[in-house]
């Protein structure tokens, strides 16, 4: 029956010729006392070729599913090449209009240095002074040089601080065609980076040539503008001069840069074309097929070219085409065994009514002879008059419509067989006798017992011994096979045992929420979950009881809709959800925690408690992955990370990678080390600048690890924050701070210490009350009493961060930023936060007299810590030059080796003592 149209849809008919019947029993039962066989006649063989027609249409559908795909993959290869070439081209754009700027602000300073030179009237060399202040193109520039028409040096200027020896003489001076001229000089084959001279020709103030300018550029600040951008495995950056020379290269190429490349196909065809473009060619390089985009650098002699290896740029397609060839191969299959079955059943059919008509003809009129054939047949076969009445039938046919032989006795075909059909046969029936053709038709019959059946009915004509017209029909029934079929594919999409969907549906719903939620620009988290002890309740109660369990935590995980967008059983222990992340990462957060607690408790089998050990792996889009595969790799990834490093949550992180041997080694004894008592506190003194005298201290953390000897607190605190090993120890060092403090205050010594706060510790819960527990029993003055958080750690979750720094501040205690400048601290928000101080990183006070940009940059936070009442502490002071201009730039206070290494506990009432005997 057709499923779309009606209860029929004809398969296909087929000559035969009219047979001879010259009775027409009744009953099957009954035809041995009949005096004539009603199928008696000649023997033919209906639906001959329909085996052949069938195997034919299964070839031209295979053939037009091959050709699709194929055209199919053919556009998308076209069109990802395309797309690539497009990036290419405009990347080439970018960085051409990047590179104008450069060369923009080179020229800038000849012409500046061209105003000011005034020829020396002793003829000496004259020192340029561009660079003793502010001008263009300072960062680029290794030198400026002014050259006689002679070729005689006249003037040169160099960075402070560099000491280089003049180039040599540009050629051509006075011959050099008005504007710039590019070249490159000293090519260094180590590093593969050169100089770049650009040289304008120098006029006195009436126009006349009197010599020439020339500026060293240098390359590698070209190759950190071309570095911005990751163009992937063989990707490059190149800027050659129009005469095809290479300048500058990123990566760079040690043999290549100065080589020329004017015989390639970007010089010879695409760039006396057109100024920009995109082409893909064989690299005169590597000998590797490449893609490649290029522009034209403003009015000057260069151009730029990007490149990247084709084969990178086809690798997604790859992907599709594997996938593509995979499902075809697949499908192409199935049609051919499907096609194989119904042709075999088919044959069949065709085989058992030879077979009936061979042995009619040999019993000789025998009815006894074909009832026992018929009743042998297990399918279903009946005969019908002209008036549509039974007039034979097989017992297969009574069993299928639930009557006796006697109560089909004179019946009509409609009255005992799927009333609701029999128009849509007489249809068909009214086909068969105008054509004389066979027909085969798939149809849905209700039988004797109200059951619908999907079955194949083949219905010929045949005549009797009088000449009148009757209609044979055999019925398979193909019902059990198309629900093995409709099985099959539910168990391609879901788990039979919690009837939740497998990886591979997941998968396909997984990309459907991607999609969705980058169209939106929301964030989709994706756990793995495994039940890593799921095996001991089959171990202890048997698979029955396995299964069971297993049944009831898949409606567990169920359950989790709608919060949860999908729900999957990946393997026998594993689980994965996909869960809206419209809020980032804290919100997954609490979805993981409130899940892991809920498989965390006791699981109750036959009275029996187990417990599961569930290791949730999280990944988040769009920060971990932008493909559904992607981010169930790494939450995936994550969630075996999570056993590693004890933390039954994990979010993957890049930094996860490292190296794991070192990282357990030290993990296991950084584990022990507070039972041990191998941590310490020593304190580094901070001091006023403007008096001299410590007005407190920084507790910093030490190990001495019994095995491992002094581990360095760069090597130990960030694997402590990795674990959350950073929670207990820095409990422990607040405590052994706040203890210290008191002890010394109790002495008459009023010092303040600054104890650091960690990011992990951010997410402690009950931060704010351990710091309360250890400031009351210690009786330590809260007043004297200062944390010092990072910028990042504040920047992190900027609105949960103030209200926790309120709380804390709360306390009566102060708080600094650390590291001030390294992170990405929004004034905004540093406007709101009850900070005290600003603590200068380290890093710039290092260069202060040697670097001008340090200097700015600590003035500028000094200025800006004025502005908002915020006093300012330096850390890494060791030079007296630093401490001066320290000073004269009205820094409050500052730390560093330059006043004290950090000190045992012990020492620091003598230090203290000694520093108040100095006056002032």
């Amino acid at each position: 029956m057709c499923r779309d149209t009606g209860r029929y849809c004809i398969i296909r008919t087929q000559d035969m010729t009219a047979r001879t019947l010259p009775h027409a029993p009744t009953d099957a039962s009954n035809m041995s006392e009949r005096p004539s066989s009603p199928l008696a006649g000649t023997p033919t063989q209906p639906g001959l070729y329909a085996p052949a027609r069938l195997a034919s249409l299964a070839a031209l559908l295979i053939l037009t599913l091959v050709l699709g795909t194929a055209a199919m993959l053919h556009v998308s290869y076209r069109d990802t090449l395309r797309q690539e070439q497009t990036t290419l081209r405009n990347l080439a754009i970018a960085f051409a209009a990047q590179s104008q700027v450069v060369v923009q602000a080179v020229d800038q300073a000849l012409r500046q240095v061209e105003r000011g030179y005034r020829p020396a009237a002793d003829g000496q060399v004259q020192r340029l002074v561009y660079f003793d202040e502010e001008g263009p193109a300072r960062e680029y520039l290794l030198g400026l040089h002014v050259f006689g028409p002679d070729g005689r040096l006249l003037a040169s200027g160099v960075p402070q601080g560099a000491a280089r020896p003049a180039p040599a003489a540009p050629a051509g001076a006075l011959t050099q065609p008005d504007g710039l001229r590019i070249g490159i000089t000293a090519v260094d084959r180590r590093t593969g980076r050169g100089i770049i001279e650009v040289v304008r020709p120098l006029r006195d103030r009436e126009g006349r040539r009197i010599g020439s300018i020339l500026a060293e550029v240098d390359s590698e600040q070209f190759e950190r503008i071309y570095s911005l951008v990751e163009l992937g495995e063989g990707g490059s950056v190149t800027l050659l001069h129009r005469d095809g020379t290479m300048l500058v290269r990123g990566p760079t190429l040690p043999m290549s840069i100065g080589r020329s490349f004017a015989h390639t196909p970007l010089f010879k065809k695409h760039l006396p074309a057109r100024p920009r473009g995109d082409f893909d060619t064989i690299s005169p390089v590597d000998g590797l097929a490449r893609l490649y985009g290029y522009d034209a650098v403003g009015n000057y002699p260069l151009v730029i070219i990007t490149g990247m290896n084709k084969s990178a740029a086809l690798a997604p397609w790859y992907g599709r085409l594997w996938t593509a060839a995979s499902l075809l191969t697949l499908v192409c299959l199935a049609l051919a065994f499907l096609a194989w079955r119904v042709a075999r059943d088919t044959r069949r059919q065709q085989t058992l009514i030879a077979r009936l008509e061979a042995s009619e003809a040999q019993a000789g009129r025998s009815a006894g002879y074909l009832a026992a054939i018929l009743n042998a047949v297990r399918t279903p076969i009946w005969v019908l008059d002209g008036a549509r009445q039974l007039v034979v039938w097989n017992e297969a046919f009574t069993r299928f419509v639930g009557r006796t032989p006697a109560e089909l006795a004179g019946r009509l075909e409609s009255e005992v067989l799927d009333p609701a059909g029999a128009a849509e046969r007489e249809r068909r029936y009214a086909l068969v006798l105008g054509t004389g053709r066979t027909d085969e038709a798939l149809a849905t019959v209700e039988d004797g017992a109200g059951d619908a059946r999907s079955v194949i009915q083949q219905t010929s004509q045949l005549l009797d011994a009088s000449g009148q017209v009757q209609l044979v029909n055999l019925l398979t029934d193909i019902t059990e096979r198309e629900r093995a079929e409709a099985h099959l594919a539910y168990l391609a999409n879901f788990d039979d045992l919690t009837g939740l969907p497998n990886r591979n549906h997941f998968r396909h719903l997984l990309e459907a929420e991607l999609a969705d939620a980058a169209a939106k620009g929301a964030g989709l988290g994706v756990l793995v979950v495994s039940l890593a002890r799921l095996h001991e309740i089959s171990d202890l109660l048997g698979h029955e009881t396995g299964e069971a369990a297993l049944r009831e935590i898949g409606r567990l995980f169920q359950s989790q809709l709608p919060r949860a967008v999908g729900v999957a059983r990946i393997k026998s222990n594993e689980f994965a959800l996909a869960v809206h992340a419209h809020h980032g990462r804290g919100e997954l957060e609490e979805f993981a925690q409130a899940l892991h607690g809920r498989l965390s408790s006791p699981f109750t089998v036959n009275g029996r408690e187990f417990f599961l050990e569930p290791r949730v792996g999280v990944s988040l889009f769009p920060d971990d992955g932008h493909s559904a595969d992607e981010l169930f790799r790494r939450a995936e990834s994550a969630r075996n990370r999570s056993g590693a490093d004890g933390d039954t949550i994990h979010f993957f992180s890049e930094s996860a990678q490292d190296d794991l041997d070192e990282r357990l080694t030290v993990e296991a004894q950084l584990r022990r080390a507070l039972e041990r008592g191998e941590l310490r506190m020593v304190y580094q003194p901070k001091v006023a600048l403007g008096s001299g005298r410590i007005v407190g201290f920084e507790a910093l953390l030490r190990w001495n690890s019994a095995e491992l000897g002094e581990v360095s607190p760069a090597r130990f605190i960030p694997l402590a924050e990795r674990t959350g090993l950073i929670v207990p120890i820095g409990a422990w060092v607040l405590q052994e701070s706040c203890r210290q403090l008191a002890r010394w205050n109790a002495d008459g010594a009023q010092l303040k210490v600054a104890v650091n706060l960690s990011p992990r510790q951010f997410d402690q819960k009950d931060l704010v009350a351990m710091m309360k527990r250890c400031i009351e029993a210690t009786g330590v003055d809260p007043a004297a009493l200062e944390f010092e958080i990072t910028e990042t750690a504040l920047m992190r979750r900027e609105g949960e961060v103030d209200a926790l720094l309120h709380a804390i501040r709360a306390l009566g205690v102060e708080l600094s930023i650390d590291d001030f400048g390294t992170g990405y601290s929004s004034l905004a928000a540093l406007k709101h936060f009850p900070v005290q101080r600003l603590k200068i990183d380290r890093a710039f006070i290092r260069d202060l007299g040697r670097d001008e940009d340090s200097a700015a940059i600590v003035r500028s936070i000094l200025n800006l810590a004025r502005n908002l009442k915020l006093s300012v502490v330096a850390e890494g002071v060791e030079t007296e030059e630093q401490l001066l201009i320290l000073r004269t730039l009205a820094c409050d206070d500052y730390q560093g080796f330059l006043f004290s290494r950090p000190v045992e506990a012990d020492q620091v009432p003598a230090l203290v003592e000694s520093n108040r005997a100095v006056p002032a």
